[in-house]
């Protein structure tokens, strides 16, 4: 922003009346950027993952929830209802160790030589002592006494010479794509415990074999979201082949969708393949390309939290923390119903409920009025943060609250925003992926193991594989 020279009073003297008017009008449009620049300038210094969409991680050590635990609300420990995680004794234990008592009894006996029962019982868990274990194929044949010879064939798999097995292929994918492991460290890591060390070009060949046994599930995937009555949709940026590209996710509590794409909006959604034809309750962010899609739709209140959280620091306005309670009291008016064995709230409550939220909308709009257009500019006027969130507090009530009377919704979206927290995670490992196959991999690969997670099963189980390969 250049400087803006300050004229002497003779100057000022000298000038006509359409002078100075030029000039005032000159000094209110500097007025206006420099509100502008102030206004950008606060906002990069007062923003963090409490009350704005930034990542926790941008935080550093200063973290905290947007719906922070009020003291004394909950006693420390184990809350009551909490489902305890005891180990339990099982039945049949793979080794049993009978310990006797040593040495001889005060009459004399050998205490070993006498009749023992069970006293008491302790098990203790272990694993295996890494080994790898090389199994060779001997391709026999026969001849029947008429003379003919005959071969049998070596089991799918089993390639000439020396090849990798299915577990130890399906343990380094595993590693990769579900751990986030790198090549080279998921192949010194593998030599370390089993002596054995598979070349990164190995690993990387193994990933694609994975990736394609898992399409007709991933495509099952796919088509189970589809026909699910609610699902959670989100974005996050990750790198291919050093330019930003869009990892997008859909989900619900049994079945996780990721795919990549070159672009953030509808054309990566209508790749995709899931919102174009999703007929149920879309549960996202608010951000506009979800908006061009005829389902139905519920905002993300933990989002709507955080706003408000920002705008109360930036306006000290009483009416930001009264929207804030007011959700929350919503979320927990439907808890409370829940636990009480209700299928729903009283109109009585939705009504309070409503009328006092519009009350506060009404405040707030009043002290951060909307812009009208100006006449000489294109687009709408803009407005202040405090604004823009009021007016999508108004305007989306209906998505906002959903989850109020129907309770399939959840209060927030954070299903999908916990299943794009790990690939930030992948990120800071890999830095990116060098191919957009590679990142289609593993976005089958890693849809399969996600959703295996969600159902309590194995995902090691789902990429147990073999044919082909090294």
């Amino acid at each position: 922003m250049k400087t803006l020279n300050r004229p002497s009073q003779a100057e000022l003297d000298a000038m006509s009346h359409a002078e100075k008017d030029a000039l005032i009008l000159k000094l209110f449009d500097w007025l206006e950027q420099l509100e502008a620049r102030l206004n950008e300038l606060e906002n990069k210094t007062v923003k963090n993952s409490r009350n704005s969409s930034k990542p926790p991680s941008s935080d550093g050590l200063r973290k905290g929830a947007a719906e922070p635990r009020q003291r004394g609300e909950h006693s420390n420990g184990g809350q009551k209802g909490h489902t305890g995680t005891t180990r339990l004794l099982i039945d049949n234990p793979d080794v049993i160790e009978e310990i006797y008592p040593s040495g001889h009894c005060d009459c004399g006996a050998e205490l070993a030589t006498q009749t023992a029962v069970v006293k008491e019982r302790r098990q203790q868990i272990d694993i295996p002592e890494p080994k790898a274990i090389v199994t060779e194929y001997r391709l026999m044949q026969v001849r029947c006494h008429c003379g003919l010879l005959h071969n049998s064939a070596f089991p799918e798999g089993v390639t000439p010479n020396v090849s990798y097995g299915t577990r130890i292929k399906a343990y380094s994918v595993g590693l990769v794509q579900g751990h986030f492991v790198a090549l080279e460290r998921t192949c010194e890591i593998i030599n370390d415990q089993y002596g054995v060390q598979p070349s990164s070009g190995s690993v990387q060949n193994w990933i694609g074999q994975a990736a394609n046994r898992l399409l007709s599930e991933y495509l099952a995937n796919q088509h189970a979201l589809i026909n699910a009555e609610v699902i959670h949709v989100d974005e996050s940026g990750l790198r291919v082949n050093g330019k930003l590209h869009w990892l997008h996710v859909a989900a619900n509590a049994s079945h996780v969708h990721y795919s990549v794409h070159e672009k953030r909006g509808t054309l990566a959604m209508d790749a995709a393949g899931i919102l174009p034809v999703f007929t149920g309750v879309a549960v996202h962010d608010h951000w506009k390309p979800y908006w061009h899609y005829p389902c139905q739709h519920a905002l993300c209140n933990a989002h709507h939290l955080r706003e408000l959280r920002y705008c109360e620091q930036l306006t000290g306005d009483d009416w930001a923390i009264a929207l804030r309670l007011l959700l929350v009291e919503g979320k927990k008016a439907v808890a409370a119903a829940k636990a009480d064995g209700k299928t729903a709230l009283l109109s009585e409550t939705i009504t309070d409920l409503m009328y006092r939220y519009d009350q506060q909308i009404d405040i707030g709009l009043t002290a951060f009025p909307i812009r009208p257009h100006e006449i000489g500019h294109k687009g709408r006027a803009p407005q202040h943060t405090a604004t823009n969130l009021l007016i999508r507090l108004r305007d989306f009530k209906t998505e906002v609250w959903r989850f109020l009377s129907d309770w399939r919704i959840p209060f927030d979206n954070n299903s999908a925003e916990r299943l794009v927290r790990p690939v930030k995670v992948k990120l800071k490992v890999t830095g990116g992926f060098r191919a957009i196959g590679g990142s289609e991999a593993f976005c089958i690969i890693r849809s399969i193991w996600e959703s295996r997670k969600l159902n309590h099963l194995n995902p090691f189980d789902a990429i147990q594989f073999g044919g082909g390969g090294e």
